[in-house]
C-alpha cells in the first residue's frame, strides 16, 4: 500500500487526521510536521497483534521525540526506549512508569545514568565493561534499596544476507560487547549486588524492511544466548531483539512482514521455555520508524521557481536544518504538492531550500503537477528521524511546528522557535 493511499483527500488537499492540511497550515503556518494519529495507531496494533504474547513492545523515542507521541503510544499500552536523560524526561512526563523504561546507546554520560538509576528504570542496556562499573558505582552511591536492572548488549556473529537497512551485528562495531567477550561482564553483574543482571540485549540493524533478515538475526541471538545460558548455568529474565523495522518508501517496495517476524519470536519463546534457564524469560522489541514513519508529513511552501540550464528548480521554505535525511539521504520519500492532490505529475522538478548552502536540495529530482509559487510540498514518510534528525541551528532559521491531528481535530504539539543566537559574555572565573 501507498503510504499517500492512507491518507484522505478533499478539493484537492491532503487531509491529516480528518483536517485539511490547508487549515492546519492556516494555524501553524510553514515549515511544518504534521502526524497522523490513526496511522501510527494501526501500525502499533498491526504489530502488537502479530507478536505472540511473550513479547512486549517498547517504542523507540528517538525516531520522534515528542511527549505528545510518546504518550499516544503509552496509552496504547506501549513501554518506552530512550537514547538520553532528555528521553526519559520526556517518557516520565508522558506518564510512563520507570519500569517500563529501558535505555540504549554506546556512549552514555555519567549524569544520564545517574538519573537513570535514581528513578529505577526496567533496564539499563550496558555496552561495555567501563559502562558496567559505572553503573555498579552509581547504584552504590545511591543506595536505592531495589536493585538496577542491567541487560548486556552483545554482538554476536549471524549471517543476515544482503538486502535494504543496515545491519548493526557482527564483525567490528562500535555497539555492544562481542559475544567471545562477554563472560567478563557477566560474571561481574552477577557478583554485584546492586544491580539485577536480567539478561541480553541485541540489535540487528536499522530500517530492515525483509522479515528472513530479521529472523535470522533473532534466531542466531536466541542460540547463541542458549548455549551461553546453559553453560553459565544462568536464569535469564529478558532477551531484548532490539528494533530496527523498517517501512517501504516508493510503492514497489514491500511492507515488512510482521506475523512472520512474530512466527518466529513465538517459536523461539516455545523453544526456550522448555529450558530451566529460560523459564521466566520473557521478550522486547523496540520499534520506532515502524510505528512513527508513515504517519508523518513535512510540509514546506514554494517561494520561488526558477530555471537553470534547462532544470527547473522549486525554491521552497524548508531544507535540510529540518528535513536532513528525507532531502539528502532521500531514501524514495514520497513527495507530492498536497494542495493539489490528484493532479498529474507532468513536470521533473529539483527541489531545494531556502539556505546558503549547496548541499540543500533533494538528492533526485521529483515528479510533480506544473509547480506554482505558493504550492505547498509535502514529502511523506516523515514521522520518523524528521524533526530529530534535522540540524536546527544551521543558518540561525526558525524550528518548524509539529501537530498531531486525530478524529477531525488538530494539536500543536510543538511550536515554531526563533533561532538560539548564544547569551552575553560572561567570564568563567577559576
Amino acid at each position: 500500500m501507498s503510504v499517500i493511499s492512507r491518507f484522505a483527500r478533499t478539493g484537492g488537499w491532503l487531509r491529516i487526521g480528518g483536517v485539511s492540511l490547508g487549515s492546519i497550515i492556516r494555524r501553524a503556518g510553514t515549515p511544518l510536521y504534521v502526524y497522523d494519529a490513526r496511522i501510527m495507531a494501526e501500525q502499533y496494533a498491526r504489530l502488537r497483534a502479530a507478536m505472540p504474547e511473550a513479547v512486549s513492545l517498547h517504542f523507540a523515542v528517538k525516531a520522534n521525540p515528542n511527549i505528545t507521541v510518546a504518550r499516544l503510544f503509552r496509552e496504547l499500552g506501549a513501554g518506552a526506549e530512550i537514547a538520553s536523560a532528555a528521553e526519559l524526561e520526556a517518557c516520565l512526563a508522558a506518564g510512563f512508569k520507570p519500569r517500563d523504561i529501558i535505555y540504549a546507546g554506546p556512549g552514555k554520560g555519567e549524569e544520564d545514568l545517574r538519573l537513570a538509576v535514581r528513578h529505577g528504570i526496567g533496564s539499563i542496556n550496558v555496552e561495555s565493561a567501563r559502562e558496567l562499573e559505572r553503573v555498579i558505582a552509581i547504584a552504590r552511591k545511591l543506595k536505592r534499596r531495589r536493585p538496577q536492572g542491567v541487560c548486556l548488549r552483545v554482538n554476536v556473529e549471524a549471517a543476515t544476507g544482503e538486502g535494504a537497512g543496515e545491519i548493526m551485528i557482527g564483525g567490528a562495531r562500535k555497539f555492544g560487547t562481542d559475544s567471545s567477550r562477554i563472560a567478563p561482564l557477566v560474571n561481574k553483574a552477577l557478583a554485584a549486588r546492586q544491580i539485577n543482571f536480567l539478561g541480553f540485549h541485541c540489535y540487528a540493524g536499522t530500517g530492515i524492511r525483509d522479515a528472513n533478515r530479521l529472523v535470522a538475526a533473532y534466531e542466531a541471538f536466541a542460540r547463541w544466548a542458549e548455549a551461553f545460558a546453559r553453560r553459565k548455568k544462568l536464569a535469564i529474565q529478558l532477551l531484548n531483539f532490539g528494533g530496527g523495522l523498517g517501512v517501504p518508501y516508493a510503492d514497489d517496495e514491500s511492507e515488512l512482514d510482521a506475523n512472520a517476524l512474530g512466527a518466529a519470536l513465538s517459536g523461539i519463546h516455545a523453544r526456550l521455555a522448555r529450558s530451566p534457564n529460560f523459564e521466566k524469560a520473557r521478550f522486547i522489541l523496540e520499534p520506532g520508524r515502524h510505528l512513527v514513519g508513515p504517519a508523518g508529513v513535512y510540509v514546506m511552501r514554494v517561494t520561488d521557481l526558477k530555471v537553470s540550464h534547462g532544470r527547473q528548480y522549486v525554491i521552497t521554505d524548508g531544507g535540510i536544518h529540518h528535513a536532513l535525511l528525507p532531502i539528502v539521504m532521500n531514501k524514495r520519500y514520497p513527495t507530492a504538492l498536497v494542495n493539489r492532490m490528484g493532479r498529474r505529475a507532468a513536470v521533473a522538478c529539483a527541489i531545494a531550500g531556502p539556505l546558503c548552502a549547496a548541499a540543500d536540495q533533494f538528492s533526485r529530482e521529483v515528479s510533480l503537477p506544473r509547480p506554482r509559487v505558493g504550492d505547498y510540498v509535502g514529502v511523506f514518510n516523515s514521522g520518523a528521524y524528521g524533526y530529530s534528525a534535522g540540524m536546527l541551528a544551521f543558518l540561525s532559521h526558525p524550528t518548524p511546528a509539529e501537530v498531531l491531528a486525530l478524529g477531525g481535530a488538530a494539536w500543536l504539539i510543538r511550536e515554531r522557535r526563533a533561532p538560539d543566537m548564544g547569551v552575553p559574555p560572561r567570564r568563567l572565573r577559576p
